[in-house]
């Protein structure tokens, strides 16, 4: 979700995320994981990513539940519903982020399924969504805005699909979406400019265009360019939010709306030196790293929380 100032928030949940280097030989359903950002000011204000016990996860009407946390996700008529009621560990407090997420839109039609390994579909947009989150360190934050909501389905971990990279971006204007989707690698590539209109239709065409000029991140060898020229107009990337040697994730403006960008790189998401970076941002059933309150929970305490995690 995004509102007007570009504040919002980004929420996943599902099975073997890719980025948390699941082992090849693995179930996808003893790999549950949940993510939460909440983005203010072009910073990420209050961060999370768990992987939950496989033995704590059940499913509810309309969706799953993980550990303490429901996720319901579901079409009701021509619409769709989506309802996160969230209750978090933060490491370093004794306090818990609670959060409920709702999301409501029209149904998307006219996006056919996927074939192939790989498939990537939009559930609903545009749609509308709000937030309220109340955490240890930030109080309570309330957010509200327009909602997009989408799903990535693989039967192959993502490093044996051929991928060499693999962008997406959404914009959120005043009468619609705007969705690009581009795939690069050994098979033929996809590159799609899509419309979502009110009513849910998406209208896809080839996207014929999507250049760059300028770059933005590259801390860690990977990044992004600063303006993207697409069939839909030009958009401005940045500020990065996310960042990494596999993974940016960016705010976009196109003048007329705003949205998020992200951009992956599959080859280098095994590199040992990156997952035990990884890794450290990772709330585990056993715990977690040393370093677990700095990368999570809320962005202005995580000194304090850090101290008190080190000397418990």
């Amino acid at each position: 979700m995004v509102d007007e100032s570009g504040a919002g928030a980004v929420l996943i949940w599902g099975w073997a995320l890719p980025f948390l280097g699941p082992p090849p030989t693995a179930a996808a359903a003893d790999l549950p994981m949940l993510n939460l950002v909440v983005y203010e000011g072009g910073v990420p204000t209050f961060y999370h990513l768990e992987q939950f016990d496989p033995a704590l996860v059940a499913p509810v009407p309309g969706g799953w539940r993980f550990g303490a946390n429901v996720l319901q996700s579901e079409c009701v008529g021509g619409d769709w519903r989506v309802r996160a009621y969230l209750d978090l560990c933060v490491a370093g407090s004794t306090g818990r982020a609670v959060c409920e997420l709702r999301l409501d839109g029209p149904a998307a039609f006219g996006h056919p399924k996927g074939r192939g390994p790989h498939q990537w579909s939009i559930l609903s947009a545009p749609a509308t969504a709000s937030l309220r989150l109340n955490a240890p360190g930030l109080g309570e934050v309330g957010l509200r805005g327009r909602g997009y909501h989408d799903e990535n389905c693989s039967d192959r971990p993502l490093g044996a699909l051929g991928i060499s990279e693999w962008a997406w971006g959404r914009i959120a204007e005043p009468e619609c979406d705007r969705i690009h989707y581009t795939v690069q690698g050994r098979t033929a590539p996809v590159q799609l400019d899509v419309l979502a209109e009110p009513s849910g239709r998406l209208i896809l065409r080839p996207l014929e265009r999507l250049e760059g000029e300028g770059r933005i991140g590259g801390r860690w060898g990977f990044s992004a360019p600063r303006y993207l020229l697409t069939d839909a107009g030009r958009l401005e990337s940045g500020p990065v939010v996310d960042e990494s040697s596999f993974y940016l994730r960016f705010a976009l403006n196109s003048g007329a709306g705003r949205g998020w960008g992200e951009r992956v790189r599959p080859a280098a998401i095994d590199s040992a030196w990156m997952q035990s970076l990884v890794k450290m941002c990772v709330t585990r059933p056993d715990g977690g790293s040393p370093m677990l309150p700095w990368f999570s929970g809320a962005r202005a305490d995580r000194a304090e929380r850090l101290w008190s995690w080190w000397t418990r």
